[in-house]
């Protein structure tokens, strides 16, 4: 029996239809993938199925009993609390329960009337926590803190003043410690490193449990799905098998929905033209008329189209740069103490440059620091005269109660619409979600309205610190291709060693 049952739901914004009439089933154990293009409508569906949002037609039905986790970019915690209380406190009723157990074996001691049964409650307890494995939360969580790459300083550290990638691995580290019936996340791999991608993979594979994910890391898909769920024009179509599997066959069923609807206009077009044809003859208008009424009761296919519109990353080149763009000597970053040991390098104009490291380790930090947005803690760091820089940052400020439109607009205001429109139209937005709130859009659509400044301004220096969080695949080979046809230097940061392995001319390691 399905442990979650999806049927027939609609769904739509006011303008558009966004859902329609999509169903599927999440069966117990089944490792699943909700996949398709930014603004299909992925993160809508995970948010109806935790009731933050509801259909507008259909059932979202959980079996009674089932617990389910889900993992999303806007958890709301406790920022003041450290990691680690943060980790352990998913064990909190445990932890109360051994110290019950300590003081009944305490007031027991004392000897007095009455001792036996504080020491049975006592064993009961104990009992209880045994079978709980509550002796090994240890190297329980020990494992998660340092699979998802958590050093011991950082697990001391307030949520709060932990860096943004850090604080998602924490949100996602409490939830792979509370094993629920079912895991929902959306992007789990987009603040993680290889390394980290490569443990999250190893431990979803032997997850006994339930997950449907939503990510757009083909590679890190392939490892762990064994369920996909393709949503499509507002329909979801379910392929049992590997991600390999569900890439083929979905090419097959793209090419049989266009030669059936092709053939579907040909009979049409050849029925009409009988009606019209023998309709007013007295001898054939029996059959004319009887041809018209199956003709009206005939389902007509909707014609298979390329899914989303194209994108078309551009970025404009200013003018050259000398030797290096970039020298920086001695430099130390940081906040109350450096982060790593002094930097020095050069980048030469002209080179694609990816920055690797662990997360918190710095590689952030030093591009603000370069742009002055956080002082140096000591040494010097000189760009070429003639650099002009745009910056991606992963954690731009951005009003969600606005439109794509109303931001370019803002930063824009000379623009007419026509050309704002234009803009947005070659960065993958189009139609009703240019005039969208962002908080009503897709991740993807959103950092596609964060780029699109990029694409406006001259430069020969980007800095692009995980410009492919949240992208789908179409979206990531424009951007590939635009990186690669720049003329300028770029650096950047990346999670995603398929992407920049084959960009860059070298990278630089922070360790």
């Amino acid at each position: 029996m399905a442990i979650l049952d999806v049927s027939d739901v609609f769904f739509d914004y006011g303008d558009k239809p966004l859902l329609s009439g999509a169903s599927f089933k999440v069966n117990p154990g089944e490792h699943c993938a909700l996949v398709g293009i930014n603004g299909s409508g992925k993160s809508t569906m995970m948010q109806l199925l935790i009731g933050d949002k509801s259909p507008d037609k259909g059932t979202i039905t959980w079996e009674p009993h089932v617990t389910y986790a889900y993992l999303d970019q806007q958890m709301s915690v406790d920022m003041d609390q450290t990691a680690a209380d943060y980790f352990y406190g998913v064990y909190r009723d445990l932890f109360l329960k051994e110290k019950e157990m300590e003081r009944l074996y305490m007031e027991a001691a004392l000897g007095e009337p009455g001792y036996e049964k504080l020491l049975s409650k006592a064993e009961r307890l104990g009992n209880e926590l045994l079978e709980s494995n509550f002796y090994n939360l240890q190297s329980k969580v020990g494992s998660v803190i340092d699979g998802l790459g958590f050093a011991k300083e950082d697990i001391e550290k307030p949520l709060s003043i932990l860096s943004p990638g850090m604080r998602e691995k924490a949100f996602l580290g409490k939830m792979l410690l509370e094993e629920k019936d079912v895991l929902l996340m959306d992007e789990p791999t987009n603040f993680l490193d290889p390394g980290q991608v490569a443990y999250l993979s190893q431990y979803l594979k032997n997850y006994p449990a339930a997950f449907l994910l939503i990510s757009h890391d083909e590679a890190f898909l392939k490892d762990v799905a064994d369920v996909v769920f393709y949503l499509r024009a507002g329909k979801i179509s379910r392929y049992k098998g590997s991600f390999e599997h569900f890439l083929e066959q979905k090419e097959i069923d793209l090419a049989q929905a266009e030669k059936n609807y092709e053939a579907q206009q040909r009979y049409i077009k050849k029925e009409e033209a009988f009606i019209a044809a023998h309709i007013v003859r007295a001898t054939s208008a029996r059959a004319a008329k009887s041809r018209r009424a199956r003709l009206a009761h005939l389902e007509r296919l909707e014609a298979p189209s390329k899914e989303g519109g194209e994108v078309h990353f551009h970025f404009p080149y200013s003018t050259g740069t000398g030797r290096n763009v970039l020298t920086v000597e001695n430099l130390e970053i940081g906040y109350s103490r450096p982060l790593i040991a002094p930097i020095s390098l050069e980048i030469p104009s002209g080179s694609k440059v990816a920055l690797l490291g662990k997360n918190g380790i710095g590689k952030t930090t030093f591009i603000r620091t370069i742009l002055g947005q956080i002082p140096a803690i000591s040494g010097n760091f000189f760009f070429h005269e003639n650099a002009d820089i745009q910056y991606f940052e992963q954690q731009v400020s951005i009003d969600l109660e606005m439109s794509p439109f109303e931001y370019l607009r803002s930063l824009y205001p000379d623009f007419d619409n026509t050309k704002i429109r234009s803009i947005l139209a070659r960065v993958g937005l189009r139609n009703e979600a240019v005039m969208r709130k962002l908080k009503e859009l897709s991740g993807g659509e959103i950092a596609k309205t964060k780029l699109a400044p990029i694409t406006i301004e001259k430069s020969n220096l980007l800095l692009l610190d995980e410009p492919t969080n949240h992208l789908d695949q179409k979206a990531k080979d424009s951007l590939f291709s635009a990186i690669e046809d720049y003329p300028g230097t770029v650096i950047i940061v990346c999670h995603e060693k398929d992407f920049s392995e084959s960009l860059v001319d070298f990278e630089i390691r922070f360790s």
